[in-house]
Order: structure tokens, then sequence, then C-alpha cells
């Protein structure tokens, strides 16, 4: 028997991923039908340059289940909760029971003018909001599978319409996550840093911890990071709960770490201890010729500039704006200059080679952790913890490197110190 090619496989996820339902009915006055027996007519307005209105015929009953916004504005004591009984209780003097027999055009009508800050490449309401009523109705949307920016749009207007509850269980239902992971995506996916921002804030709202820790991790190692977002951008250029701020304040304490790093070098061979090792063959000579050779490394790698104090005549530059993992493998580029033949090994590359693997392993911490962001956040955000005093190489346990083997035996916060000390630390010691 045989098997079916890639390219057949291909083609049947596609149909499965472009598969539709049926569309909702519409009457001749405009309104979408997301319940037939509905028994209110929600307008939904969106304000802004391209104005526009959308009616759509819900059930009451099910909104006020699945949103707190809604319950409040239906039940309460809002003006438009009053009207609704007052219009209900006069159809029911006409039709016996509030069902589809009713006229779409005679139920009691509600609006509501803002939708959340979905993108503006939206460019219409009606299908979004259609799927968001049609999710809170327990029905299908209108894709079987939405793209990762319609998902995190929904999430925005659910968000707006407090209702994340009901519906993270109707996208768990759905396997929204498992579809959008089942998806094959692009190489150029994972250097879009709207893609990137889009799945952080569906993980957040989704709580699926995998793609917070990927996403956040993706966002702080590219330096994704600090800029102003414009006033009419999506929510996911200004992430909620704090996560923005927390984002550019773990970015900024690992640049600074990988600079206390070069320093810490230069500082060695500008100290008045020796560094070459050499026991009678040791000299200054060997020192003096390192450090040269240090510092027009630094300097051929763009991570150091020498200004002199007496007078500033430029301004600082600006910190480093690319991916931190490629400015740790430019460090690793350091050469192994000798003075001579006998000096072998006199140079910064043996020292700080190691150095730079801890690095490594601990960039791949600094992701913002789900869980303990929502059950201990007060403890476990860099942000709001204060800073150590001293960080030594090779304290809390026998070594970074055996830290990370043994975390699994550690308790879910305690994991995450070793990581944060390392990076937020006032002074490291790099060679204890």
């Amino acid at each position: 028997m045989s098997t079916p090619t890639k390219k057949a496989k291909a083609a049947k996820r596609e149909l499965q991923e472009n598969k539709t339902v049926e569309p909702l009915e519409e009457t001749p006055s405009g309104i979408t039908i997301i319940s037939p027996a509905g028994d209110l007519v929600l307008i939904v307005q969106r304000d802004g340059p391209a104005q526009e209105i959308c009616r759509y015929r819900v059930d009451s009953s099910r909104l006020k289940d699945a949103s707190t916004y809604f319950l409040r504005l239906l039940q309460g004591d809002f003006k438009e909760g009053a009207h609704v009984a007052l219009r209900h209780s006069e159809l029911k003097t006409k039709y016996p029971v509030l069902d589809a027999a009713v006229p779409a055009d005679e139920l009691p009508q509600v609006g509501i003018a803002h939708v959340g800050r979905i993108s503006p490449s939206v460019k219409s309401i009606k299908q979004l909001m259609a799927d968001f009523l049609c999710a809170l109705h327990a029905r299908d949307m209108t894709s079987v599978t939405p793209p990762l920016a319609n998902i995190a749009n929904l999430c925005i207007v659910a968000d707006r319409f407090d209702c994340l509850a009901s519906w993270r269980a109707y996208c768990k239902s759905h396997k929204m996550i498992a579809a959008l992971d089942a998806k094959p995506t692009s190489k150029n996916a994972a250097t879009n840093e709207e893609r990137v921002r889009q799945r952080l804030l569906v993980g957040i709202f989704l709580e699926n911890a995998s793609w917070v820790y990927q996403a956040s991790l993706r966002l702080i190692h590219r330096g994704w990071v600090g800029r102003e977002p414009e006033e009419d951008a999506a929510l996911w250029w200004d992430l909620p709960m704090g996560i923005e701020d927390e984002l550019l304040f773990r970015r900024d304490c690992i640049l600074e770490t990988i600079q206390s790093l070069q320093a810490h070098f230069l500082t060695l061979y500008t100290s008045r201890e020796r560094q070459c090792k050499l026991g009678y063959d040791s000299s200054p000579e060997c020192d003096l010729f390192q450090l040269g050779q240090t510092i027009k490394f630094f300097k051929r790698i763009n991570t150091l500039s020498l200004q002199s104090t007496i007078f500033a005549t430029s301004d600082p530059p600006d910190p480093y704006d690319g991916d931190v993992l490629d400015l740790v493998d430019s460090f690793k580029q350091a050469p192994e200059y000798q003075v001579d033949k006998n000096h072998h090994h006199c140079g910064i590359r043996t020292r700080i080679l190691p150095l730079l693997d801890l690095l490594v392993l601990a960039l791949g911490e600094v992701g913002v952790c789900w869980w303990c962001w929502q059950e201990c956040r007060h403890d476990y955000a860099w942000s709001k913890v204060k800073k150590p005093l001293v960080w030594k190489k090779d304290s809390a346990g026998a070594s970074m490197h055996q830290h990370y083997k043994n975390r699994q035996a550690q308790s879910h916060l305690f994991k995450h110190l070793d990581t944060r000390d390392l990076f937020m630390a006032n002074e490291r010691l790099w060679a204890a």
C-alpha cells in the first residue's frame, strides 16, 4: 500500500486549515444571526477614521453567563438592562415565547462602542465580532483554524468584555493552541517581532505557559522591547499585566551583566596584580601585551569605546539593540595572542570561554515563567525584588552548571533564583 506523499499531506492540511463552516444568516435589515432564538440585538460600533456599525442577534442569557461585562450591563442598574427588561415585557404581550418567532427587528437593542485595542489592520470588525459572539454561544467560528493574528485580536476582545474564562474554555475545547502549533511556519516567522508578540499575548490570555516562556525569551534575546507604541497600536505592542516593563528590565539587566564581564577582564589587566603566571618567565611585558590585545579586540567587535574624561565631546552610545546571543558569540571570537612562544594561555580567551558558556546557559532561563508570574509575582519578578549585593561564580551550589542539572529537585520558584541573582547583582565576582 502506497503512503501519502509530503505534497499530498500538505494539501490535505491546507484544506483542513482553510475549511469554513456554513456562513451566518443575515436579515434583510443587516442583522447577523448568532442565535436564531436570541432575545437581543447587540449593536457594535467601531469609532475612528473608518467608523463601522454591526448588528447581531444574540441570546442575552448566554452573554450574561459568559461575560461579567454583559452581566453587569444587562442585569444591573444600567439603563440598558432596564430597557431590555421593559422591551421583553412588551414583547411577551404579543408573543407567548421569546424565540425565533420574534422578528429580529422587534427585539431590544443595546449598543457598545469599543471592542478593545485590536489591530488597526482589521479593516472590518463584522467578522471578528461574529466569531467572538459565536464562541460565547458555543458555536463554531467561521474558520476552523483562525490565523494567529485573528486569535490574538479575539483575545483582546475577550479581555475587553471580561469573558476570558469562557473564551479560554472555548479555545481549549477546540484545541486552538494545538492547531496553531501544528501549522507549518515560514522561516521568517521567528524573526517577525509582531508574530512573536502576538504569540505572547495569546499565551498570556489563554494561560499557555509554553508560549509565554518561549515568546518572552525571544523578545528579550532579540531586544524587541522598550519602544513606545503608536497611539493606535494593537495591545500586543504594549503587553498587559506588567510584562512589557518586565521584559525591558530583564533585557537591561542582561546587557549590564555582559558589560560587567568585559569590564572584569579590562580591570584584571590594568590592575597591579600580575596576570602572567609562568613562574620565572612571567613578565609585565606579557600583561601589557595582553591588555593592548584585549582593548583592540573589544574595540573591533564594537563593544568598547575610548573617550577622554577631561571634557565630554559626545553623547553616550545607545544600548546594544541586537540579539544577546550574537553578542555573546562575538565575545567567543577572542583570539589567543601570545607575546612569544612560551606564553600560552596568558590572554583572555582561556578564561572567558567558560564564563561565556555559563552565560549561554543562564540566557536560556530568562523567559517569563507563567506559573510564577501568576502565583508569586512579587517574589519572582525581577523588577519587583531587591537586587542582591554580590554574585559569585560558584555560589548557590557547586556551580551554575550543576544547578541546571539538578533543577528538577528544586522548588519551582527556587530554580529561577540563581539566574536572577547573576543578572541582577550589584557586583559580580567572575573569578571567584
